[in-house]
């Protein structure tokens, strides 16, 4: 039987063991990251969130199926550049670290922070969520359970998306 979880991190700040500790709890077939596969395939993760690469790193040692999701798409609004990019990033990192990772997997906490942004062009956004729900549904394997390790601001996303998966860190 399939079961597909999800679990939202915030991207540098959700602690390995956290997640060793989720792994252990569902004993995962597979894991699917965010990280684009062919990134995976040539070993080139360095530049990817902290926890992503430590989730493959842990899932290749426990003999755990790894494969990625993630779609290259740039997101950016027009005239937007990656120094404005640290700067947003900057500014999400001071509320981050006022909260544990864990509530931002909360639908309540999440739309209480969502904010109309000006940097990302939302049909590039919406196009890089599809191309990912495009890869997830491809690499799922059938029997068995199924992680994906996403950002939390994709889980509204997804939820939409895959309505039968378990969310156990969403209410």
């Amino acid at each position: 039987m399939q079961k597909i979880i999800f679990i939202g991190t915030i991207h540098g700040f959700t602690p390995i063991e956290d997640l060793k500790e989720i792994f252990r709890e569902y004993k995962p077939n597979l894991i699917l990251v965010e990280i684009c596969q062919e990134d995976i395939d040539k070993n080139s993760i360095d530049s990817y969130p902290k926890e992503m690469i430590e989730t493959c790193c842990w899932a290749k040692k426990n003999k755990i199926k790894i494969a990625g999701f993630d779609s290259n798409i740039n997101i950016f609004a027009e005239g937007k550049t990656e120094k404005d990019n640290q700067k947003l990033m900057e500014e999400q990192d001071r509320i981050i670290k006022k909260h544990n990772w864990k509530k931002f997997n909360k639908k309540w906490f999440m739309e209480s922070l969502d904010e109309d942004d000006n940097f990302t062009d939302k049909n590039k956004f919406r196009l890089r969520q599809e191309k990912m729900f495009g890869n997830i549904k491809k690499n799922l394997i059938p029997d068995g359970t199924n992680i994906i390790l996403t950002g939390a601001g994709h889980l509204a996303f997804f939820e939409e998306k895959f309505p039968g998966a378990v969310f156990p860190l969403r209410n």
